[in-house]
């Protein structure tokens, strides 16, 4: 379990740099400028790693060795990081002999750094130097341009820098143009898939033409072209003879098709048959076998099309195609556009899944990001902003079986052998976990340097918005380059770290890596490169991982907040098993990691094959850190969790290092537990061993005491007859002077006696036992295992199904329907084994299969928008499902359009099809998961009995009851049809309750109306349910005319007077009930709320019952409110329709609920009634001046002083008759009026002055 971590390496790095250096004089850094350019780059102004080169130092060496040589000379070359290594390099021309010979500056070379780790493309000529450098370490390209302002300049990029041109580049080769054979799809794959391991190179003659306007671009000159061309092709030949064992080498006379004039050239706006024609006529059809034409074009049209795919060694096509660019040169163009198109002319599809094109490779999400993607191109649908310089595994699939049907290529013998790949095997996991995949592969040629992909290879629609978690179908991963690493994690380990398992709506640069959370397979295709110099050879193994519904996410649920340990200590690990233990999956045992570096790696195993149950405790290893993390993962099986939270693990001076917490002895033998002393932080002091046991036995150490670090000790415990089988614990410590550690072990002592296991469940004897049984027995701490048997004899001669488990139970599958079966159990321990005790018996269930369809059908799809429509059936009894199978009938033209799921009661979503069949139409199959495959052919498209896409076996065991509704989702305007017939064969465990005439309401119980015809509604009591017209009825109300007269009224009036009918009022006043064919008025009624309900009959059907609510209202009460304001009378009414306001005699009559009427000085007299006498009549005396006016006065002590709708800040001022003040006081005035007190005043006569805006009254004030 000790884990120690040293860094070694450093100097010998630093020294083995600065020797390069100083080995070779021709390359220097250039400090970091500004103004620099390239003409095959977009912009490098930010480049960072630019070097100069001695021209003449670097032509010296290199001319000194030529293509004759087999073998290599050292050249210094920049890497990825701008640093120089030593290549084994060698000359590997592009051009032909001849035509090297008419342009002898132009090459290209091949070489290998001398550790292997890197691989290099060369080219040079006239214009400078251009490299493609591959990293297999750090699963990095690189490649270096000449900075065009700058000479023998050059800058070193790699895609994460940013650097590369950005181009939108279209390809419009379509996708049903082949050049000959059948189409290549991904199909059916055998385990071990041989792509490229015949050990042969093929060469192929490529005739590459140049319009005008490329040359231009290029510099003008036939050479110049030519040096473009080779370089490009350099690029191209890096990935063929890497993925594909091809080569391309340019014909002799290439030179006569490269055009220097654009407006001499054969090339117009028919660039496909032009350049056919160009080249055919020019070189002639029998001299090359692949033609291209690069062209250079306006910004933004950059284009490409192959012409035709598979079309290499084809007459009349095989020179069809072009790549088009604004700036046709650079890493963009050579391997994003070229390469692209010359993929698909030897043979491959693209691999994107943005778009439905039906070819069955579309397995990398959005716009994929190898090389017959569109990485970069696709707004919206971008993986990455450009694409990587490899192939996708069902691109070499269907490149090399299209060249194994032709037979133009020179084939060169290679002493190379192809990888040995172990076969992986399937596996079933949960759903919403994380997952890791590990290949294994050797390589019988020393020197090759292995590099493995593990890719998705799920044909689907995918895009930006449908990618995630409960994605049906295509690709959950997208793909990433290949790494000496043959493991990937499924998220990465970063995002798993982070609890990002799920992704959806990635952006350009996002992981595109989600789990799946519903039930589906995701196949995984395992793909090694040799990466051998001269031409590879690449093998695959191909797997299936079935994610299951019934089981997961299996989770670390200990840790999940910062907790700080000390190294050595004992903690617990829990976990959410999440049925994971149980078929299908059967993960019995967990093994248990520990990462000191926050989840990025997990180097130290804690514990490996202990029980998955779902807690464990591990002893912490002497490592400290603040970012650990726990990984728990199946022993048997890819899934795995991690803990969500970094934890803290302290040093310990001691550590006691056992390898297991948990041992095992058969009496009357001893027991060796060994385990290692460590010490940390310079603690030197002598620790003595000891062990507290029980009475009886004995405990031994060797040694028995230490003071070194790494000290190994032996812990024999013997004498164990002497004690009882059992389970004892074991504190095991070591003492020095300062410090004391222990550890508790658990022992279990054996003997060799075994009783009969009891069996608790299925009892024995049970009646309509599931199919998927659990079977469960009493567990005993002395067995450590247990072997399950279950046959459907008692003798045991006919096993269906046995297990050996160390758990104390077993879920059977898919047993037979109303079978007996009998099962038993054997105890195992260290002692041996013991016997098979008495067995129980037990019958399953029987299993009983409805057909119920929709009645609602059929319904249109609109052929506008992007509608969704659905419908459904319904189920009313509870009872576990057996099997599900769907009946679909449905019109539509293009049905890559559709996304057809079922959605049972529990809301389990199963996909039928998801944009299946491209443009082919109509429906007219059964989805049943033991179906064929889709064979998306004639007319209906889809026929027969068939597979869904998802699983209808995920809703085995959920209840039929509810809702079960088919969802048909239209993604695409334009396209319409309708869906004819749904129907559902469900079979469940155990009975259906009679219902002949599938009304719901069962034939042994509450059906009084047997036979009632399918799809009729049916009442409570199974009767078929007969309804008012919508429109039948008018009902009438009157309210009271006047409050508490009790004379409302509602009147019903029926349209039909056929019929008998029965109307219950009950309201306030109580309940009455009437029979009337006409009209029916119930008068006298007090005001209130009402239900009438109407029954009725026409003597042959009793119509349901329809109810109306009634609301008899009474008049309100009037009411007024009248506020004065500056001689204007405001009156706001209520309780009325129509009021009559009349002021001073004068009446008027307003329906509105406010009036403004004009006050005369003085007494006003307000009247206000309604067209209602029974409401009365308010009556109101009103006094206005527009001078203040004082009441009362003379006063006693309170008197008012009205200010006439006056509201402010007022002065006030009491004067005696004699003019002495004796009182003043500033006073605020709001609603109208002034109150003062005067009660201290002495009787007399005063005078009151008020002042207010301006203005100043006196009044005469009598005090009494």
């Amino acid at each position: 379990m000790k884990a120690k971590l040293h860094l070694v390496f450093s100097i010998t790095i630093f020294f083995s740099c600065f020797c390069i250096f100083g080995q070779q004089g021709y390359w220097k850094t250039v400090p970091k400028q500004s103004n620099l350019r390239s003409a095959s780059l977009t912009d490098i102004s930010g480049a960072t790693k630019v070097l100069s080169l001695d021209k003449t130092a670097f032509s010296t060496q290199i001319k000194s060795f030529s293509a004759a040589k087999s073998a290599g000379k050292i050249v210094y070359l920049p890497n990825g990081e701008g640093a120089i290594v030593p290549f084994n390099l060698k000359e590997t021309s592009v051009l032909h002999p001849d035509l090297a010979k008419k342009y002898p500056n132009i090459k290209s070379y091949t070489g290998a750094s001398l550790d292997g780790r890197y691989k290099v493309k060369l080219s040079s000529s006239h214009k400078g130097l251009q490299s493609m450098v591959v990293d297999l370490q750090n699963n990095k390209t690189a490649f270096m341009e000449p900075v065009s302002n700058r000479p023998n300049t050059y800058v070193v990029y790699d895609k994460e820098d940013g650097l590369s041109s950005k181009m939108d580049f279209i390809c419009a080769t379509a996708k049903d143009l082949f050049g000959s054979g059948s189409k290549s799809s991904g199909g059916t794959l055998k385990t071990i898939v041989p792509l490229v391991d015949d050990q042969v190179l093929r060469k192929y003659r490529i005739a590459v033409s140049a319009s005008g306007e490329y040359t231009q671009k290029l510099g003008g000159t036939v050479a110049d072209a030519l040096a473009g061309i080779n370089a490009t092709l350099t690029r191209v030949n890096e990935v063929f003879e890497t993925d594909l064992g091809v080569t391309l080498e340019l014909v002799p006379n290439n030179d006569e098709i490269i055009f220097t004039n654009p407006d001499t050239d054969p090339y117009g706006n028919s660039l496909n048959s032009e350049v056919q024609f160009t080249i055919t006529s020019r070189i002639g059809e029998t001299n090359y076998d692949v033609g291209h034409l690069f062209h250079q074009v306006g910004e933004g049209l950059d284009n490409g099309n192959a012409g035709f795919i598979a079309s290499v060694c084809v007459d009349n096509r095989k020179g069809s195609a072009f790549s088009s660019a604004n700036n046709p040169q650079g890493d963009t163009y050579d391997l994003d556009f070229v390469a692209h198109e010359l993929g698909h002319q030897f043979g491959a599809n693209h691999t994107w899944s943005f778009e439905s094109e039906g070819t069955g490779v579309q397995a990398e999400p959005a716009s994929g990001s190898t090389i017959m993607g569109y990485a970069g191109i696709v707004t919206g649908n971008n993986v990455a902003a450009n694409g990587d310089d490899y192939f996708h595994f069902y691109s070499i699939l269907q490149i090399s079986a299209y060249l194994e049907t032709t037979s133009c290529a020179e084939t060169v013998a290679l002493v190379n052998s192809p990888p040995v790949v172990t076969p992986v095997d399937d596996y079933i996991i949960p759903k919403g976990t994380a997952f890791v995949l590990e290949g294994s592969a050797t390589d019988p040629d020393v020197g090759d340097v292995l590099t493995y992909t593990w890719e998705q290879i799920d044909d689907g629609l995918v895009t930006r918005s449908s990618f995630g978690s409960i994605n049906p179908s295509g690709a959950n991963f997208r793909s990433l380059r290949p790494t000496t690493s043959p493991i990937r994690y499924f998220p990465r380990l970063s995002r798993v770290a982070q609890g990002n398992l799920t992704q959806t709506n990635p952006n350009v640069g996002a992981a595109w890596e989600t789990v799946s959370d519903i039930e589906r397979n995701l196949g995984f295709a395992f793909t090694v490169r040799d990466n051998a110099e001269g031409g590879g050879q690449v093998v695959s193994d191909v797997l299936n991982v079935r994610v299951i519904k019934a089981s997961g996410p299996f989770s670390v649920t200990s840790q999940a907040e910062t907790q700080v340990y000390q190294a050595g200590s004992v903690q617990e690990i829990t976990w959410d098993v999440a049925n994971t233990d149980v078929a299908p999956i059967n993960a019995q045992n967990v093994d248990i990691f520990l990462s000191l570096d926050g989840g990025l790696t997990f180097p130290i195993t804690l514990l490996e094959n202990t029980l998955n149950d779902g807690s464990e405790e591990i002893l912490l290893p002497g490592n400290t850190t603040n970012t650990a993390r726990i990984m728990v993962k199946a022993s048997e099986n890819i899934f795995f969790a991690v803990n969500s939270t970094n934890f803290v693990i302290e040093q310990s001076e001691v550590v006691l290092n056992f390898e297991s917490l948990e041992y095992e002895v058969c009496q009357p033998d001893d027991i060796i537990i060994p385990f290692t002393y460590e010490t940390y932080a310079g603690f030197n002091e002598n620790s003595t061993f000891s062990a507290d046991v029980p009475a009886g036995l004995t405990a031994n150490f060797s040694p028995i005491d230490a003071s070194v670090d790494e000290t190994a000790v032996e812990l024999t415990l013997s004498n164990t007859d002497n004690i009882a089988p059992g389970v004892y614990d074991i504190t095991v410590s070591s003492e020095s002077t300062s410090v004391t550690k222990s550890v508790v072990l658990s022992l279990t002592v054996q003997d060799g006696t075994f009783s009969d296991v009891a069996l608790l469940s299925p009892a024995n004897g049970e009646v309509g036992v599931s199919l998927d049984a659990e079977l469960s027995w009493q567990e005993n701490s002395l067995y450590s295992n247990y072997d399950v048997e279950v046959a459907t004899d008692a003798g045991f001669t006919d096993i269906v199904q046995s297990a050996s488990t160390p758990s104390t139970t077993f879920k059977t599958n898919s047993l037979e329907a109303e079978t007996e079966y009998f099962w038993r159990v054997r105890p195992n321990n260290g002692c041996g084994t013991g016997t098979f005790g008495t067995p129980f018996s037990f019958i399953t269930s029987q299993v009983n299969c409805k057909n119920r369809e929709s009645n609602d059908l059929p319904i249109s799809i609109s052929s506008s928008g992007t509608p969704t429509i659905s419908t459904s059936v319904l189920f009313v009894e509870d009872l576990p499902i057996s099997d599900v199978n769907v009946n679909l009938q449905l019109d539509h033209t293009y049905l890559e359009d559709l996304i057809v799921t079922l959605i049972s009661p529990m809301g389990t979503r199963v996909t039928l099809i998801s944009n299946t069949c491209g443009d082919l139409r109509n429906i007219n199959a059964v989805f049943d998961d033991d179906g064929d495959p889709i064979a998306c052919s004639g007319n209906p498209a889809i026929s027969g009995t068939v597979a869904p896409i998802g699983f209808l076996s995920s809703l085995k065991g959920e209840s039929i009851m509810g809702q079960w509704v088919l969802e048909i989702q239209d993604t695409a305007a334009s396209d319409g049809g309708s869906l004819i017939d749904f129907s559902l064969d469900i079979c469940i465990e155990g009975s259906y309750r009679p219902d002949e005439d599938d009304d719901g309401v069962f034939d042994d119980g509450d059906d009084l109306c047997l036979g009632t015809p399918k799809g009729v509604e049916v009442d409570t009591n199974g009767c078929a349910v007969y309804r008012f017209a919508s429109d039948n009825f008018e009902i009438e109300i009157d309210s009271e005319t006047c409050r508490s007269n009790d004379d409302g009224s509602i009147t019903i009036v029926p349209v039909d007077t056929s019929i008998n009918y029965t109307a219950v009022l009950d309201g306030p006043g109580g309940t009455e009930s009437f029979d009337f064919t006409n009209t029916l008025t119930f008068d006298s009624l007090v005001s209130g709320e009402y239900s009438i309900c109407i029954t009725g009959t026409n003597g042959l059907i009793t119509y349901e019952e329809v109810c109306f609510n009634a609301m008899v209202s009474q008049p309100d009460v009037l009411d007024i409110n009248a506020l004065m304001d500056s001689g204007i009378l405001s009156v706001e009414l209520s309780g009325a329709s129509l009021y009559n306001v009349e002021l001073n005699g004068l009446v008027t009559q307003t329906e509105e609920s406010r009036v403004q009427l004009a006050l005369k000085e003085g007494t006003n007299t307000l009247k206000v009634y309604s067209n209602l006498p029974c409401q009365g009549v308010i009556e109101e005396t009103l006094f206005y001046s527009s001078r203040p006016i004082i009441s009362p006065n003379p006063v006693d002590a309170i008197t008012s002083v009205y200010m006439a709708g006056y509201e402010g800040d007022v002065s006030v001022q009491i004067f005696t008759s004699n003019g002495r003040l004796v009182r003043a006081e500033n006073r605020k005035v709001a609603g109208d009026d002034l109150q003062l007190d005067l009660s201290g005043l002495t009787k007399g006569i005063y005078y009151l002055g008020i002042q207010k805006a301006g203005a100043k009254e006196m009044f005469k004030l009598i005090k009494r």
